[in-house]
C-alpha cells in the first residue's frame, strides 16, 4: 500500500520499539526505498510545522563527558562531537569535565542544533528518570533526566542524542510514550534523532558525521536516510546503523 516516498509513522503499543527502517520486502530494506520519520501522534504535526527556529545553523555539541569511571569513556564519541562541530561555523564543543548539565542549561537556547555524544539510560520502571549522562559539577549531578527537560525551554530545531537507548520510552495511557524524545519535544525541540538500543561507538561516529554533512543539502529525514545507507556499506548488519530514528519535523 506504500505509494509515497516520504513516510510518517505513528506507532502503537509495542511498535514504538520497532526499527521500521529495517523492515524488508523483495526489494530490500524499507530505508532503501523510503524516507522515514516517527511521530508520537498525528496531532503534533500542526505544532511542528508552526515552529521554525531563526537561530544560526550552529551546533552545540557535548562529547565523552567525564563520568568518574574510565569504563564509561567513549573515545569515538569525543572525536564524533568534534567532527560534528566542524561541519558548521561558530559551533561550540564541550568535552570531558566541561560537558556538564550546567553548560547545557547555560548555552542550550543559543544554538539551533544540539548534539549529545554520550551515554544514555532508559528506566522502564521510572521513565521520567531516563537520562542523558553528562559530567557532574558543583551545581548538578550531570543526569539530564526527562523530568528536568519538562521544566526547560530549549527551542532547538534539532536535538541529536547519539547515545544508547535514547529513543526508548514507556508506553503510557493513551498510547503516548514517556521518555527522552517526548521530553525534548515538550521542551520545544522541533526534531529529535535518537536510538533504540545500545549503539556501537565507532559506527555511530561515522554515521553522525555523514548525517550532519548531508544535512547541509537536504532535510533531516533524507539526511538521516543518506547517512544510514552510507553506514550500511561499511557496517552491513542493521545493529550498526538502524538504531537511529527521526522524530518530529522532517524538514
Amino acid at each position: 500500500m506504500l505509494d509515497k516516498r516520504n513516510l510518517a509513522i505513528v506507532p502503537h503499543g509495542a511498535l514504538h520499539y520497532l526499527p521500521f527502517n529495517t523492515l524488508q520486502n523483495d526489494r530490500g530494506y524499507l530505508i532503501e526505498q523510503y524516507s522515514i520519520r516517527i511521530l508520537p501522534s498525528a496531532s503534533v504535526i500542526k505544532y511542528l510545522h508552526a515552529r521554525k527556529s531563526s537561530k544560526p545553523t550552529d551546533i552545540l555539541a557535548f562529547g565523552n563527558p567525564d563520568l568518574g569511571d574510565s569504563r564509561y569513556d567513549l573515545a569515538y564519541a569525543q572525536e564524533e562531537a568534534q567532527a560534528v562541530a566542524r561541519t558548521r561555523p561558530q559551533s561550540r564543543v564541550f568535552l570531558r569535565k566541561e560537558a556538564t548539565e550546567s553548560a547545557f542549561r547555560k548555552y542550550g537556547r543559543s544554538f539551533r542544533h544540539i548534539h549529545f555524544a554520550t551515554h544514555g539510560q532508559f528506566d522502564s520502571d521510572m521513565p521520567l528518570k531516563s537520562a542523558l549522562l553528562l559530567a557532574g559539577d558543583e551545581r548538578s549531578d550531570g543526569r539530564l533526566t526527562v523530568d528536568k527537560l519538562y521544566s526547560m525551554n530549549i527551542d532547538a530545531d534539532l536535538v541529536t542524542s547519539s547515545a544508547c537507548e535514547t529513543g526508548l520510552g514507556k508506553v503510557a495511557s493513551g498510547d503516548d510514550v514517556v521518555g527522552l524524545t517526548r521530553g525534548f519535544l515538550y521542551a520545544g525541540s522541533n526534531s529529535i534523532v535518537s536510538s533504540l538500543w545500545k549503539v556501537d561507538d565507532q559506527a555511530t561516529g561515522d554515521l553522525m558525521a555523514g548525517f550532519y554533512n548531508a544535512l547541509k543539502n537536504s532535510g533531516k529525514r533524507e539526511a538521516l536516510r543518506h547517512a544510514q545507507l552510507s553506514a550500511q556499506k561499511k557496517y552491513p548488519h542493521p545493529y550498526y546503523w538502524a538504531s537511529f530514528q527521526l522524530t518530529g519535523n522532517a524538514d
